[in-house]
């Protein structure tokens, strides 16, 4: 079914001010109607909602958005290294099993859980139902998508035994050890340890086990690499030149660039193969402007985060412990 957009919406500015542009009963009413549920049960959830204007600021000024040169100190360091080796140590026999069961490199699953929280430090402070409410009215940009995270963490709370009042995560709406937003929850939280609860917040093998699931879930080829920085001075064909780098949108197989750029790719080491399903990125690096071969695995980890520096800062915390396999020179 059609569901109207108020027109509040549909005028709104791409670049939010701020404002709250869809009201309290307006969204109550999209959703009842997207979710089934009354809008009586609707309004006694919501009228504690409490509309964060900082929310929509801190939209507009992600990390990620910044160059890779700068965001990667944030997370490519020696504390990183050393917390994520205790903690892949203490739960080592978890690790291993999600790795068997979900066929997900461990030191992806903990590089993720590394970059989220700090291998489940930080779950993050803010109330989600503000961070969902506040986006869902003052967000036009995609308003609807996270619309859909609050009917979806509604109907969560009333499976997964989550208290909405006490439920906290980031300014986006994401929670947990694992930083799922609530339709990832939904749909590849997994309750690992068969306690009949998905506890993204305390248990190791829910915990690690979701993530492992998400990747598995959207294609991950265990054992391959993710990407591989290309020299300075790397000079493409005409063809990948004027392809965009911004863009992930063409993949072709590393012998195919090999026959086409035998100079350059002849170079690419083991564990590198030929019939890996590659592509070519740019990003500003300290160096400069500097172009990556990508594996389809680093599409894999944009599913999570759809940002290069995302994808590249999780391959890199995975290189400080399994070099061999995942380092980028």
């Amino acid at each position: 079914m059609f569901l109207a957009i108020p027109q509040a919406l549909q005028a709104a500015a791409k670049e939010p001010d701020g404002s709250q542009m869809v009201s309290r009963a307006e969204l109550v009413s999209l959703l009842a109607k997207e979710t089934g549920i009354s809008t009586k049960e609707l309004n006694s959830i919501m009228k504690s909602a409490t509309f964060k204007p900082e929310i929509i600021k801190r939209m507009n000024t992600q990390w990620e958005a910044q160059p890779y040169a700068k965001y990667r100190p944030l997370f490519i360091k020696q504390s990183m290294h050393d917390k994520g080796k205790n903690f892949r140590a203490e739960h080592a026999d978890i690790f291993a099993a999600a790795e068997q069961k979900y066929q997900v490199d461990k030191a992806i699953i903990a590089g993720i859980l590394g970059i989220e929280t700090r291998f489940g430090e930080s779950h993050g402070k803010r109330p989600i139902l503000d961070s969902l409410y506040t986006l869902s009215t003052g967000f036009p940009r995609r308003a609807t998508f996270f619309r859909k995270q609050l009917g979806a963490i509604i109907q969560i709370s009333r499976q997964d035994k989550l208290d909405l009042k006490e439920l906290k995560g980031s300014y986006a709406g994401a929670f947990g050890s694992i930083q799922f937003i609530p339709t990832s929850f939904r749909d590849y939280a997994v309750d690992e340890d068969g306690d009949g609860v998905r506890d993204v917040f305390n248990s190791k093998k829910d915990i690690i086990g979701s993530v492992a699931n998400y990747f598995n879930k959207h294609g991950w080829q265990h054992g391959r690499p993710v990407a591989h920085w290309l020299p300075k001075q790397t000079r493409l064909n005409k063809e990948w030149r004027k392809r965009d780098k911004s863009r992930l949108n063409h993949w072709v197989t590393l012998a195919e660039l090999r026959k086409a750029m035998p100079k350059t790719f002849n170079k690419i080491p083991l564990p590198w193969l030929e019939n890996d399903k590659v592509s070519i990125i740019e990003m500003e690096t300290s160096k400069g402007k500097q172009l990556a071969l990508v594996h389809f695995n680093f599409r894999v980890i944009m599913r999570y985060n759809p940002s290069f520096n995302y994808a590249m800062a999780v391959t890199e915390i995975a290189a400080m412990w399994e070099k061999n396999k995942f380092a980028v020179d």
